[in-house]
């Protein structure tokens, strides 16, 4: 299992906005399979301000293929870029469980 985390760093004052975009773009992706997505921002919070993220949880990293992004997809992605001061970034994580421990001989 798989935690993996988009993050989206937003232009001053857009944080909220691009939250909501991101918020409905792992929607389109749920109706289409994908686990359910959280979404949550570094707004007001010590650390760094105006950032985005999402996380979900998948069984296998697998492509995300152009071809097959939903419609919705491409309209948010296009509402949302210009509103981000750098390209978005994903960030993969293997989940650590009682069984992998085992497998590599730890209990």
């Amino acid at each position: 299992m798989y935690l993996i985390r988009r993050i989206a760093k937003a232009e001053q004052g857009k944080v909220w906005d691009v939250a909501n975009l991101m918020s409905q773009l792992c929607a389109a992706y749920e109706e289409k399979g994908r686990n359910k997505a959280q979404v949550f921002v570094s707004q007001g919070l010590p650390g760094t301000p105006n950032i985005v993220y999402a996380e979900w949880t998948q069984e296998a990293i697998e492509p995300n293929w152009p071809s097959k992004l939903p419609e919705a997809v491409r309209t948010l992605i296009s509402q949302m870029f210009p509103m981000l001061t750098e390209p978005w970034s994903v960030e993969f994580y293997e989940l650590v469980t009682q069984e992998k421990l085992k497998e590599r001989n730890f209990s």
